[in-house]
């Protein structure tokens, strides 16, 4: 008999007819079990819970924070390179060690270290765990061959080689550029993964997306002030003031809108002291304040940075903890 006419296994066909289905007819599609019974799925071990009290909110952060900060700089370095170009190599470097810690997160999270291997064996559009680790994966790798190069030339140019420093911060710039693409998809996947989750509390809010971006662009722009302010003083800080009033009226606004999507949940979760706490911090010790604290000088902008990445802490634990209590 050839191959071509041998009848193909179909190994759900042949799990149906071990259940005890008549091989003549077809067979049912979809997940079968009795109705009122536990599924297949349901009688399996957990193989990991998440620890949604703190490795998922800490992920959280770190990946919103190193895809930020990369955004930031490169933002920054394309509209002011005679200001910012000098602060490129420190920028991308704490991204890297950002990136770092969020991987260690992500892999503590899965619970098996062999599962984010197995994500990137093939690339699935459609699923949001795939396209983050690719995303993540790419973003580190582009983003540490960037800075290599950029010290490298930094080292080249004080041993005197001045072409060859030229030439290795030449190269690093399309790596650059690649790890600003893979920053985009890691900024936008973030609130994607969370809504597709469909937890208690964050399957219906539809501006998690929006807020996990202007969010994530603030403690990125955050990271990115303090760097600039110690390293170039009030002189590069001073053009960072105007982007850091509009992400926070950026992250008000969202949280706003979060808020009304999961104030239902809120309610339940939480008592009536702890939501209007936490409205507190995010306005006022989140927004009005660092933005006040904005104006003086180089202390006060520093000040407004800290407070910028404490609040996102806070939010965090606030937002996932609506996930957490089932």
């Amino acid at each position: 008999m050839r191959s071509s006419d041998a009848k193909k296994f179909d190994p759900q066909n042949a799990l149906h007819k071990a259940m005890g289905y008549s091989p003549d007819k077809k067979a049912p599609a979809g997940p079968f079990w009795v109705e009122g019974e536990k599924s297949p799925y349901q009688v399996h071990d957990i193989t990991h819970f998440p620890d949604w009290r703190n490795i998922i909110v800490w992920d959280a952060y770190f990946n919103n924070m190193t895809a930020g900060l990369m955004i930031i700089s490169v933002i920054c370095w394309a509209f002011g390179p005679v200001v910012f170009s000098r602060l490129m190599p420190f920028a991308l470097t704490l991204a890297l060690i950002l990136v770092c810690v969020d991987f260690v997160l992500l892999i503590c999270d899965l619970g098996d270290s062999w599962r984010f291997s197995h994500s990137m064996r093939v690339l699935h559009f459609t699923s949001p765990l795939s396209v983050g680790v690719w995303g993540l994966a790419c973003y580190a790798t582009c983003l540490g061959i960037a800075v290599v190069l950029y010290w490298l030339g930094i080292a080249s140019n004080s041993a005197g080689m001045h072409g060859l420093s030229r030439l290795l911060v030449l190269v690093a710039r399309p790596f650059t550029v690649l790890s600003f693409i893979g920053a985009v998809v890691v900024i936008c996947y973030k609130g994607v993964v969370f809504s597709c989750t469909s937890q208690p509390g964050v399957k219906k809010a539809r501006w998690l997306s929006p807020f996990m971006v202007a969010d994530a662009l603030l403690l990125g722009l955050a990271s990115y002030t303090i760097l600039a302010v110690f390293i170039f003083g009030m002189r590069a800080g001073m053009w960072l003031i105007l982007p850091l009033y509009i992400l926070l009226v950026a992250r008000c606004v969202s949280f706003g809108l979060i808020w009304l999507d999961v104030r239902a949940r809120a309610r339940k979760i939480y008592s009536k002291a702890g939501n209007t706490i936490t409205m507190l911090v995010v306005l006022a010790f989140g927004g009005a304040v660092p933005a006040i604290c904005a104006l003086p000088g180089a202390w006060g902008l520093l000040l407004a940075a800290l407070l910028v990445l404490l609040c996102g802490i806070w939010e965090r634990y606030w937002l996932i903890g609506l996930a957490r209590h089932c």
